[in-house]
C-alpha cells in the first residue's frame, strides 16, 4: 500500500511532537495559560472496535493508514455532498435530510492515536451498567416518534436524538428543544465534528469554559469554596478547580437526577444523581491540549469510566449559535403529529 508524504509527516509528529519537553506558558497569576479557543474533533471511536482487542494504541501501519483517510477526507466529503445535493433535488423524497458537511470542522492538528476514546476501562469499553439502572435507545434521526412504542415513566432525561412521544414537547430531548447538547453537557466534553469548539479564560481565582455548542458558559471558582450543597442541583452540577501542577482539575457534583449519567448520541445510562466527575486540563504544546474526564458512578456503573479527547488551538473565534430546532422544527414536528393523529 501506498501513502503520501503527508500520511508520514503526520505519522512522524505523532511520536515526536508531543513527547519531547515543551514547558507549558503561564498566566500572570502564575497558573498554566490555557486560555484561547480550543477544538475538540477527534475522529477516534469512543468505544474500542473488537479487532483492538486489549490493544490502547493503533501501530505504525494503522496510523499512515487512518492520516491517509483524514488527509483525503475533505475530498471524499465534497464528493458525498455533491451526489446528497443532487439527489435531494432530483429524486421525489420524504426524507428532509439533516445538516450537510459545510457545518463540520474535521481537523485534527493534534492526532490521536489511541483505539479508542474511553482509556478505562483497559479493554476501551463501557462498563455494565448495575442491576435495574435504565439505559435508554433513541429510535433512528428520521423517525423520532415512538408511535405505540415503549414509554418509560420516571426517566432521566433525553439529551439528543430522539422522543419518547410527540404529544408534549417535554418528551423531545434537550437538543431538539435547543436546551443542551450531548457533546458538551454535562460538563463532560465528547469529541465531536459539529460545533466542536470552546473558549477557555482564566483569571486569578475563576475559569470560564465556554462551548460554542449552546449557551451555557461554566464558571468555575479556584479559591478554595465549598460545593453547593446537595439540596441544590443544577443540570451541570456543581464545579470547582484546582490546578495540580500544570494541569487544571475541574471536580463536579450534585447533579439533578433528571440527567443521565453518561450519554452518548443515541444512547442514554443511568441518572447522574450520585456522580462524580473529574476533569483534567493539560497544555502539552504550544497548540495541543489533553483533556481527559472520568465518570464515578457506582449507582450507574460496576467500575468507572476514563475518556481522554486530544484537543488542538483553533487560533479563530467562536461565532453565536443560533439553534433553531426549537424555534421551527420542534413546532413543525408536533404539528406533524397533531395531523397523524387526525388521520
Amino acid at each position: 500500500m501506498k501513502y503520501s508524504v503527508f500520511s508520514f509527516l503526520l505519522l512522524f509528529l505523532h511520536s515526536a511532537a508531543f513527547t519531547q519537553d515543551y514547558s507549558v506558558p503561564r498566566t500572570e497569576y502564575d497558573h498554566p495559560d490555557l486560555n484561547g479557543v480550543w477544538n475538540f474533533n477527534d475522529s477516534t471511536p469512543f468505544e474500542r472496535p473488537d479487532r483492538y482487542g486489549n490493544r490502547e494504541f493503533l501501530n505504525n501501519e494503522e496510523l499512515a493508514a487512518r492520516d491517509e483517510n483524514l488527509a483525503t477526507g475533505q475530498e471524499r466529503r465534497d464528493a458525498s455532498e455533491s451526489a446528497v445535493s443532487d439527489r435531494i433535488l432530483n429524486v421525489p423524497t420524504n426524507d428532509t435530510g439533516a445538516y450537510n458537511l459545510f457545518w463540520s470542522f474535521y481537523d485534527e492538528p493534534y492526532p490521536n492515536n489511541r483505539t479508542s476514546l474511553v482509556t478505562y476501562p483497559s479493554n476501551g469499553k463501557i462498563p455494565a451498567t448495575q442491576t435495574g439502572v435504565i439505559t435508554q435507545r433513541s429510535p433512528p434521526g428520521s423517525n423520532p416518534c415512538n408511535y405505540g412504542g415503549i414509554v418509560i415513566s420516571d426517566r432521566p432525561v433525553r439529551v439528543s436524538w430522539g422522543a419518547v412521544s410527540c404529544d408534549r414537547p417535554e418528551d423531545f430531548g434537550l437538543a431538539s428543544r435547543c436546551m443542551a447538547f450531548p457533546q458538551t453537557f454535562p460538563p463532560h466534553i465528547k469529541a465531536n465534528s459539529y460545533n466542536n469548539n470552546l473558549q477557555i479564560v482564566q483569571t486569578k481565582d475563576h475559569v470560564m469554559i465556554r462551548p460554542e455548542l449552546g449557551n451555557d458558559p461554566r464558571i468555575i471558582p479556584l479559591d478554595g469554596r465549598p460545593f453547593l450543597t446537595e439540596e441544590i442541583r443544577n443540570w451541570t452540577g456543581s464545579s470547582r478547580g484546582h490546578y495540580d501542577g500544570d494541569t487544571l482539575v475541574v471536580e463536579t457534583r450534585h447533579f439533578t437526577d433528571k440527567l443521565a449519567s453518561l450519554f452518548l448520541r443515541t444512547y442514554s445510562y443511568g441518572t447522574a444523581e450520585n456522580m462524580v466527575l473529574t476533569e483534567r486540563f493539560t497544555r502539552v504544546g504550544e497548540n495541543a491540549l489533553d483533556y481527559e474526564f472520568t465518570i464515578d458512578d457506582p449507582t450507574t456503573f460496576v467500575d468507572r469510566i476514563t475518556v481522554k479527547t486530544n484537543m488542538s488551538l483553533l487560533g479563530a473565534p467562536i461565532y453565536e449559535f443560533a439553534c433553531h430546532e426549537g424555534n421551527y422544527a420542534l413546532e413543525n414536528m408536533l404539528r406533524a403529529a397533531r395531523i397523524v393523529d387526525r388521520q
